[in-house]
């Protein structure tokens, strides 16, 4: 049986396993923590990452574990619509039942740090090790973490903490303050907020303070959610993508997915979502038979275009949101007012209707 490794057991790596696995492959995944997790609070799923886990077998599993999101919008900090969208298909899920889904059935060997991608002994490499990657750093050191200069708050709340709110949804406020949620069916509420840098290095109890005076005033259910959160599980992280992206493949046997490959701002929802359909195509162009290196090939060339345009449009549309200025963040404000009705959602449709490149090794041949 062809053998393979994959490095790095989060969402990207355990997806690739999977594939793999149902590709025919022997498949081991080594992770450098010394337990397996998947820490985090909400993702949104897109039909493009949904129609990938459904060719890995998971998908109604997936969306059994999340809850649908039917709509929403951009809103001002006093609750004015200035967009509203009807989207069909996405859901919301937290990223540990993602994670525990993927991880079912795959070989993974904890507390188990790489050193040096040569010394691995498989017919094919994956890393799948994020964005500070030691395989991007090796084989394309010329590719750098970008940073924002913007930050984010995640957490996850219970759901009676939107009150009688149903509708998710982002709001953008001055000096570049930015306040999302979404709600997540059993699993409760999840919201993020995004502020101008630098990362901030008091601790979680003063975090959330900052955030709470931030966002005082702004439209409910925002101070009510701030309210009901739990400080201790509140993650904060910088806003980074990887620029310029990398190729994907490197020599005859070592590919990368992910955030390895193309980290990208979280403005689109699309990180996760691209790091699973890589792991699909990579999959199903070796469940072909095709040669390692004629399947890597193949893989960069199908890949790289596109994380190359959704990373790109995921900075833009973050530079344009997280605008600082009062005036030109009001400015921002009049031109979404004006925008074509709908033109947010037909963008992300367009993103969003990606379809795997091959047909799962679980559809019996007719």
């Amino acid at each position: 049986m062809r053998t393979a490794i994959v490095v790095g057991a989060g969402i990207g790596g355990l997806a690739t396993a999977r594939g793999l696995g149902l590709a025919g492959w022997d498949v081991t995944v080594l992770e450098r923590q010394p337990r397996l997790a998947g820490p985090g609070a909400g993702l949104t799923l897109w039909p493009n990452a949904l129609r990938a886990l459904d060719w890995l077998g998971v998908g109604a599993r997936v969306r059994a574990a999340g809850a649908p999101i039917t709509g929403g919008g951009l809103r001002t900090a006093g609750g004015a619509w200035l967009t509203r969208v009807s989207v069909g298909g996405p859901i919301v899920v937290h990223r540990a039942d993602l994670h525990e889904i993927l991880a079912e059935g795959v070989r993974v060997r904890t507390g188990t740090a790489v050193t040096d991608p040569e010394e691995l002994d498989a017919e094919l490499v994956v890393g799948a090790d994020g964005i500070g990657s030691l395989f991007r750093q090796r084989y394309h050191p010329q590719t750098r973490i970008r940073d924002s200069g913007q930050v984010s708050w995640r957490s996850v709340v219970p759901a009676d903490a939107m009150g009688g709110a149903r509708e998710g949804g982002e709001t953008m406020g001055p000096g570049g303050l930015r306040f999302g949620h979404l709600p997540m069916g059993a699993r409760g509420v999840y919201w993020y907020a995004a502020a101008p840098g630098p990362l901030r290095d008091a601790g979680k109890e003063e975090q959330l303070a900052e955030l709470r005076a931030a966002f005082d005033g702004w439209h409910d259910p925002i101070p009510a959610l701030l309210a009901a959160t739990d400080p201790a599980t509140l993650l904060h992280h910088p806003l980074m993508d990887l620029h310029p992206v990398p190729p994907m493949r490197f020599g005859t046997r070592t590919a990368l997915v992910g955030d390895a490959a193309h980290a990208m701002t979280p403005n689109l929802g699309q990180g996760a979502c691209l790091a699973i359909e890589d792991a699909v195509t990579l999959a199903g162009l070796l469940a072909r038979g095709l040669p390692v290196p004629e399947a890597l090939q193949r893989y960069d060339e199908q890949r790289r275009p596109r994380a190359e345009l959704v990373v790109r449009r995921s900075w833009q549309t973050g530079r344009i949101t997280g605008a600082r200025g009062r005036v030109t963040s009001a400015l921002v404000q009049a031109l979404a007012r004006v925008a074509p009705a709908g033109a947010a959602a037909r963008a992300a449709e367009r993103i969003a209707a990606w379809t795997p490149p091959t047909e799962s090794p679980l559809v019996t041949p007719r």
